[in-house]
């Protein structure tokens, strides 16, 4: 059950990730910045389906996924509740913040012998490769 738990934490991290950029996305929507939006957008589809294959993982151990990312999603609202004030770069930052702790948290479970090894293989194959690229995309969209 223990390996169940750490890879629901993953999926909790994948939810709350697509919840902050579908509010960014609503945000740039709402003031029309037509930039963000294209780099943003594949992000958010990228995350929503990493939480379809988490969740089916999940099925597969025999576990019920969650579908509400808890006390991160609440974190992650008062991020960005505080991040739109302080405008576009501070919300950027934000999403960064989180790729990099979500990177930081695919890596360590790569690590963790307890992660059955079809998600192990899962991290390995796509979703750190997907951080990675998402974290690169933020940064350029950052430095432009």
């Amino acid at each position: 059950m223990a390996n169940i738990d750490k890879v629901e934490k993953l999926l909790k991290n994948e939810l709350t990730a697509a919840e902050t950029y579908h509010q960014a996305l609503e945000k740039f929507e709402e003031e029309n910045q037509r930039r963000e939006i294209a780099y943003l957008e594949p992000i958010y589809e990228e995350h929503t389906e990493a939480v379809s294959e988490l969740q089916e993982k999940i099925q597969q151990m025999g576990g019920t996924p969650t579908s509400d990312s808890g006390l991160w999603g609440s974190w992650s609202e008062a991020v960005m509740s505080g991040a739109e004030l302080l405008g576009k770069d501070a919300m950027l930052n934000a999403l960064l913040a989180g790729e990099k702790s979500g990177l930081d948290d695919y890596e360590q479970a790569a690590q963790d012998p307890d992660i059955p090894s079809e998600v192990n293989s899962l991290i390995q194959t796509k979703l750190v490769a997907s951080q990675q690229e998402n974290i690169r995309a933020l940064n350029r969209l950052l430095s432009s």
